[in-house]
Order: C-alpha cells, then structure tokens, then sequence
C-alpha cells in the first residue's frame, strides 16, 4: 500500500447555501468527506486522505482532522454544517459511536451525527449504504469488493448477505504501489502495438501509485502476453514496470491471484435470480477494469452485462442523511438481512482451490 499520506480536496461548485452535510465513507485505509448541500441539493465538494491505516483506536483523532482540514481547503463554515453521516468497517464505525462528538471538531454540538447501520459483524454499514442506491421494489444482485468482499441477493424471500475477508489486492492495501483511484492513481494498463506500456492517470497529473483497476489491467496485459503463466508466476521478470517509477510485483499478483480465486469462489454461492447484478468497488473505476476482472477470472462471465461504479457508498450516506424514509429503509435492512456466511464455508474453501489458476 503507499505508504505517504496524501489529502486530496476538490470543490464541484463555487456556490452554495447556508445548509451543507458531511457524509463520511471510512475504510481502513481512507476517509472520505463529501459536503452535500441540502437546500440546492447537489454536492458541493469532496475530500479524500489515504495512504495510512485507521484502526479503532486512531479513527476519532483522524476524523476529527480530517473534518477540520477539508473545510478549511473547501471554504466551508462550521456553522453551516447540519448533519454528519458516517459509514465504516464495523469495528471502526462502533468506536466511533463512543468518542466522536461534532464540537471536537470545531462543529457545533447541535450537529447530527448519525451512523449508517450495519447488518452484521462481518457487513458493514458501508454495504448498507451500497445496497441503499439500489431499486427497492427489484430483485438484484449486489456485490462491493473493498478489503472485504460483501454480496446480497434481493429476492421475494427476503434479502440474503455474505461476507467474505480479501488480501487487500481489490482496495489497493495488499499492493507495494497500491492506492485508490483518486489524482494520481495509474489506472488502466495496456500493451501497444509496438510492444510499449502505455498506462492513463487519474486527473491527468504526474502518477502517484498504481490503483486496483490499474493492477487489474496490468495482470490481464501480463497474462495475455506471455509474462503470467497459469500458476501466476512472471515468467521472465521479477517486477512489471508500468512507467519509471511503479511497478507490479511478484507480490502483488499472488494477492490479486488469492482475492481473484475468493471472489470466484464467492459467485459461486449465488443462485440464479432474476433481476440487475451491480457491482461496487475500486476495480470499477473504469470499464477497462472491468474487462479485467472478466479476463483474469475474478468475475464469472455471467455477469459481464452487471452495472458497475466504483464506489456506491457515498451516495448511499447522502442519501441515508437527506431522506428519512431512506434511513427507516437502512434499519430495516440491517434488521431483516439474513447473513448466510457461515453456512457455506466449506463450499466456499472447495471452489477456492478451483479458481487459483489464472
């Protein structure tokens, strides 16, 4: 993972109301701050820090500077702050709920703080928020690759959860370059004719790390070509320089080889319904990484006609934090989900071992 930190700020918009909320995606290796206008109801801006770990015992301090920081590159007031939501990692978010107050961020203690529930230990209320952007009154498919791989099922049973732990290849933490696709992140890969690298990044600026989608497509340029062999080994290199200074390593294709096998494996616990399959995660950041993930086997080709973006949750809080019946709609998921983990384990650590070869 890289291991700098770097904040990224971007406003959308120089004009806005007196009436803004905060919605906060937090991974274990990043915080998200979007600011939502809920008067003009439109996002206003957007910051994001990565590149160091949050653990339950730093989330507090980090959010409370992130919050701080962000408003002040945003031009945002304290006072105009009204609501905060926030979605994490389970352990992260139940912290939170005991030592985070709004004035310890210079907002005021009459600011609403409200937590996007999660469905089970292992599914977070960053899933909830996901599944919240999708059609009620449908079946679906849904399925967020982050550190952790959560899939759900909507059908006229109910809704059906699975959680499933990741290496970190899918959210850039298992990578030695590896980011999320923000400003400055290589995200696609690809092999010219000539036989150069060619290789896009993010915000068109001089590359920071290397994204998941980018290790996606790196790996399926290395398989198609002869430098990846079926066992995941690279045949005639140690490294795959993308560019001067970044690389794919050994290391990383064997973390993108597990998570590719789990995530398979995973599918396969899925049974046939009717109605979309979406997809949610870093590898979505662009069609090309999509293409990818079908190509190097991470995503059964059953699903090559799914929709796709790369992060669902963020607008999942900002809807949690502007529609009441959206927050009652939240609750009752996390109430009524049904989480069938545990019971598929051995079928799962069978069709893992199927899916390890490239």
């Amino acid at each position: 993972m890289h291991s700098d930190k770097h904040i990224v700020c971007e406003r959308y918009r120089t004009e806005r109301s007196a009436e803004l909320s905060i919605a906060c995606d937090i991974t274990t290796h990043s915080i998200t701050v979007i600011y939502y206008d809920l008067v003009l109801e439109r996002r206003y801006a957007r910051s994001v820090a990565f590149g160091y770990e949050i653990t339950p015992q730093s989330a507090n301090d980090e959010l409370e500077k992130m919050i701080v920081t962000s408003m002040r590159e945003c031009s945002v007031k304290s006072s105009a702050i009204k609501k905060i939501g926030i979605a994490a990692p389970v352990h992260i978010e139940s912290a939170l709920e005991r030592t985070f107050r709004p004035e310890s961020a210079t907002l005021s203690d009459k600011c609403e703080v409200l937590y996007v529930p999660f469905i089970s230990a292992g599914i977070s209320g960053r899933f909830t928020a996901s599944l919240l952007t999708l059609p009620v009154e449908q079946n679906w498919v849904a399925v967020d690759f982050g550190k952790t791989l959560c899939l759900a099922h909507k059908s006229s049973k109910g809704l059906n959860c699975a959680a499933f732990p990741l290496l970190g290849a899918f959210d850039g933490s298992a990578l030695e370059n590896g980011m999320p696709a923000e400003n400055g992140a290589i995200d696609v890969v690809r092999w010219e004719n000539d036989r150069t690298i060619a290789y896009e990044v993010v915000g068109d600026c001089d590359s920071i790390g290397i994204s998941p989608c980018g290790a996606a497509t790196a790996t399926e340029t290395m398989q198609k070509n002869g430098i990846l062999d079926s066992d995941g080994i690279m045949i005639d290199r140690d490294l795959f320089y993308i560019g001067e200074d970044f690389f794919i390593s050994q290391n990383d294709i064997r973390a993108i080889q597990t998570d590719k096998a789990r995530t398979a494996a995973a599918f396969e616990l899925l049974p046939d319904i009717e109605g979309q399959t979406f997809f949610s995660g870093e590898p979505f950041s662009t069609a090309e990484g999509f293409r990818a993930l079908l190509g190097i086997g991470a995503v059964p080709e059953r699903f090559k006609s799914a929709a796709f973006c790369r992060n669902s949750t963020e607008q999942g809080i900002i809807s949690f934090l502007e529609n009441e019946k959206i927050r009652e709609l939240a609750y009752e998921l996390s109430k009524n989900a049904k989480d069938f983990s545990r019971y598929n384990l051995l079928k799962y650590d069978k069709e893992y071992l199927n899916y390890l070869n490239f």
